[in-house]
């Protein structure tokens, strides 16, 4: 298979030291970029071995599957998902929560470390499992730097490496990698007693802000104040009928629905199901078993909605979807991304996708307008709605 223009581009780059991070958004061709480099590696250094680091079974299970068309069985061994590998083979693919099982096999100075969602490492505990002397590294990630806290600079960038090549979502707009996208963001109104506590949480911030000398979230009575208010706004009653509403306005062939928590999921399944639709949900209350046949269910079509909380957020290939709806506008900028990355990849029938963000406050619209600008300016179309009341 031939590399894309930007696989073209970035291969030289890590190539040249063996060592950096590649920031490529969901469905550019991260995996398909990071099998070339180890293959090159294992060209030039037939002694040396791979060792793929994944946050969870669903990526183990497709790095298996990508991998096993250019390896024998015997070269691949897996550790991770109730896999349990004798000895560490040519390539092997780890969970990151099962890696302590094979450490101490591991010989990092004769081993190209590959970690897929590299930001996931970025916590003490994980870090230090990987801080060693690797022959190379490569990390993968639409979003390798980490919202609340410095650990990639602390964590991830020590073990892996800068960030040398950056590949987002206009690039791949702009070179047909992903379809064509829609942004629609859907105002769901505050009921009035919502609104009257959201005002005082406001003001407790302020005060307390003023107190302390600024926005310092390592404070935690604000810290808390600030998480308080965000999740009245994100459980805010409208967001549930209205979102209902935007799904039955703009007609898709399936939708994921993005909620805020699995109460939420249950009660926004419930209606839409008594709306007509075939709705299921996919998120750890269900057994393995229940949650892979929805998952089927929903890519062969007989549903047309899966409705997740976080589960859905990284990791998934979800070409059939080409509806998304966040019900709860995160303000977690790689939330977002994956999120919109789970409904961006290119399939036969696909013209393009539509992505709905519902809001509900003043401070999920400044964050939200500000992305819009961007994409505009991009030539991405953008609408703006209200609910009826």
């Amino acid at each position: 298979m031939k590399l894309r223009e930007w696989q073209e581009k970035a291969f030289p780059l890590w190539w040249s030291k063996k060592r950096g991070i590649i920031k490529v958004v969901t469905g550019g061709g991260k995996t398909f970029f990071a099998i070339h480099c180890l293959n090159k590696y294992l060209e030039e250094n037939p002694d040396k071995s791979v060792l793929i680091v994944v946050p969870s079974i669903a990526l183990l299970d497709q790095w298996y599957e990508n991998l096993s068309q250019s390896f024998k069985d015997k070269e691949i061994s897996l550790n991770g998902g109730g896999e349990k590998t004798e000895s560490i083979t040519k390539v092997c693919i780890t969970t990151i929560d099962s890696l302590k099982n094979i450490f101490d096999n591991l010989q990092a100075e004769e081993t190209l470390l590959i970690v897929d969602e590299c930001h996931k490492i970025g916590t003490e505990k994980r870090g230090e499992m990987l801080t060693n002397k690797w022959h190379a590294t490569l990390g993968l990630s639409a979003t390798p730097e980490r919202d609340y806290d410095d650990n990639f600079y602390v964590i991830i960038k020590k073990i892996l490496g800068d960030i040398i090549f950056d590949y987002d979502y206009i690039d791949a707009r702009e070179d047909e990698v992903i379809v064509n996208f829609k942004l629609l963001y859907g105002y769901a109104a505050l009921l009035p007693e919502e609104e009257d506590k959201y005002k005082k949480f406001t003001k407790s911030i302020q005060r307390r802000a003023a107190t302390i000398g600024g926005n310092n979230m390592n404070d935690y009575p604000l810290k808390m104040l600030i998480f308080n208010r965000a999740r009245l706004v994100k459980n805010s009653k409208n967001r549930i009928p209205y979102g209902l509403e935007l799904i039955q306005k703009y007609k898709r062939d399936s939708w994921i629905v993005f909620t805020e928590n699995k109460k939420q999921a249950k009660e926004f399944n419930k209606v839409i199901n008594k709306k007509g639709f075939k709705s299921g949900i996919y998120n750890t209350d269900l057994n393995d078993g229940e949650r892979q046949e929805n998952l089927d269910a929903f890519k062969s079509g007989k549903l047309n909605v899966l409705v997740s909380c976080t589960a859905l957020d990284e990791g998934f290939d979800m070409p059939e979807a080409d509806g998304a709806m966040i019900l709860s506008a995160s303000s977690s900028k790689r939330q977002r991304i994956q999120r919109m990355g789970r409904v961006l990849r290119i399939t036969a029938n696909k013209e393009n996708a539509l992505i709905v963000t519902v809001y509900s406050s003043k401070t999920e619209y400044e964050k939200l307008r500000e992305e819009s600008n961007r994409y505009q300016l991009e030539g991405v179309p953008v609408k703006w709605k209200q609910m009826s009341i």
